[in-house]
């Protein structure tokens, strides 16, 4: 099956590599066991923002995001590696699929904890 040409932007803009580890449970003592790591092309999204808290100061907030294939089998609680210089062994928060204007699935927002 075809891409869309919107997926093709995508897929064509993943030019890092990230491994995925499943989330297999936790163990006796309650730490999490992940399997072994499955390599995808990514692309690494960082955004700063810049806020105002409750008692009138500012805060910086870093949102790291990344684009995987629509395809890729990724959940909340796996285990990303991404590519240098960010920091191996992040949690995922959310997995998030996005789709073009004909409902089409392009590819997926990771965001991590």
């Amino acid at each position: 099956m075809a891409l869309s040409p919107l997926a093709e932007i995508y897929t064509n803009s993943m030019r890092q590599t990230c491994t995925i580890y499943k989330y297999g449970g936790a163990d006796y003592t309650g730490q999490p066991v992940y399997g072994a790591g499955t390599a995808y092309p990514c692309r690494v999204a960082v955004r700063t923002r810049r806020t105002v808290d409750g008692n009138g100061d500012y805060v910086t907030n870093t949102d790291t995001t990344f684009i995987v294939p629509a395809g890729a089998d990724i959940q909340a609680q796996d285990m990303i590696d991404p590519p240098l210089p960010f920091e191996a062994g992040a949690v995922i928060r959310e997995v998030v699929t996005a789709a073009d204007f004909l409902g089409r699935v392009t590819h997926q927002v990771v965001r991590i904890q």
